[in-house]
């Protein structure tokens, strides 16, 4: 029986280094046998890359002198043109249609590393990315695209951005869209998706990495978490809020805020106008294993988020053991249970979160219960090995799609 061959996945979209959960996912593709190549603009210069078996394909950023960017773009344009004339005309004129002269040679210089290209997938883990590569969509590889919380119910609202306009496309032309909760395909149909392209996977995390602490240390302090970049959409200052009602009825605690962000500054206003400057620590942007070790040492997360598709940082505390005190909003009943791995609360209510954490800061039985509860959950439904096996799956599927 003649063997198949490994499937060649190109993945466009990504930054150095990867999002966490697009590393670990990409990781274990290559594992499973999937050759992998990431698109970046700067050669990886970090070890897992290429131990991961994880390829490199080299783009180039509009950066440097005028003179060096155009001598640059001039090769780019003559190699890509060498390799195929008729997708060199293609991205030629897609840049032609842009406002400015700028505009048009940053859009040529994006796309001619991919002239003549050809993998058996070509995947987006983004859609707004997808929207910026259409002129990809036509050059004969079957197009994988995935939906995520933000890129769907709060980025085609921005009135600057043309996601609204571009999200209809990218349903229509690629083979298939994975969507990461049931939830971001019901938002993503209001664009035009049609739910026979739409396969929903959940995102997963691998439970011997993310899982309790044997040496846990003990403190009267109440140490919570949050995990998330610093933006509106994470709803920082309402667990900052919470914090303040949560000392104020005397329970000792202290917030621990992990990511950075556009509203750094404005949430340290914050936390010196509620006069909590003693009870939060902002610890910035941490490498997977700094955050395993935060949410290892923490007794409850919160996540007070105004918008998700479905959250990772919270089945990664829920490894970890950790309660989750999440807001209403987006897949996230579809990752916990009300009063079982821990709370739901509704969003925008700080007092309300704030109850489910007092809660659990008098009831340390029910924390422990809680945690467990957890673990059990991330075993049966998130695992990273349901995810990557869900994953090949779908790139076998999307790879017998024909292109036109």
């Amino acid at each position: 029986m003649a063997r198949t061959r490994p499937l060649r996945l190109l993945v466009v979209g990504t930054s150095w280094p990867p999002q966490t959960f697009l590393g670990r996912l990409m990781r274990g593709l290559a594992a499973s046998g999937i050759d992998v190549s990431l698109a970046f603009s700067q050669e990886p210069d970090q070890e897992w890359f290429f131990q991961s078996g994880l390829r490199a394909f080299r783009t180039w950023s509009w950066e440097g002198s005028r003179i060096l960017r155009l001598v640059r773009l001039a090769w780019l344009s003559l190699r890509a043109f060498l390799r195929s004339p008729r997708d060199f005309w293609r991205f030629l004129r897609q840049s032609r249609a842009e406002p400015t002269l700028t505009a048009k040679l940053r859009t040529l210089n994006r796309l001619v590393p991919f002239a003549g290209v050809r993998y058996d997938v070509l995947y987006f883990p983004w859609n707004s990315v997808a929207i910026d590569y259409l002129p990809l969509f036509d050059c004969g590889m079957p197009v994988l695209v995935s939906c995520r919380g933000s890129q769907v119910n709060v980025a085609p609202h921005h009135p600057g951005r043309g996601v609204r306009k571009g999200l209809p496309a990218t349903f229509a032309r690629a083979a298939r869209i994975h969507c990461i909760s049931q939830a971001i395909e019901r938002e993503a149909e209001r664009f035009g998706l049609d739910r026979s392209k739409a396969r929903v996977i959940h995102p997963g995390i691998d439970p011997g990495f993310f899982s309790p602490s044997d040496s846990r240390d003990t403190s009267p302090m109440l140490r919570i978490i949050t995990v998330g970049s610093l933006v509106w959409v994470k709803g920082t200052t309402y667990a900052l809020q919470s914090l303040r009602l949560l000392l104020d009825r005397g329970i000792p605690a202290r917030l621990t805020l992990v990511g950075d962000g556009p509203e750094r500054q404005r949430i340290l206003y914050t936390i010196e106008d509620l006069g909590i400057r003693e009870h939060v620590e902002i610890a910035g942007r941490l490498p997977p294993l700094d955050v395993r070790d935060r949410l290892q040492q923490s007794d409850v997360f919160i996540l007070p988020s105004l918008s998700e598709g479905f959250c990772n940082a919270a089945i990664e505390a829920m490894g970890c053991g950790v309660p989750v005190v999440m807001t209403d909003c987006g897949g996230v009943l579809e990752g916990l249970t009300h009063g079982v791995e821990g709370f739901v609360v509704p969003l925008r209510d700080p007092e309300a979160m704030a109850d489910a954490v007092a809660t659990l800061a008098r009831d340390p039985g029910l924390r422990v219960r809680m945690g467990r509860a957890g673990q059990a959950r991330i075993a049966r439904d998130f695992t990273l090995d349901r995810h990557v096996r869900d994953f090949v799956t779908l790139l076998e599927e999307v790879r017998a799609c024909r292109v036109a």
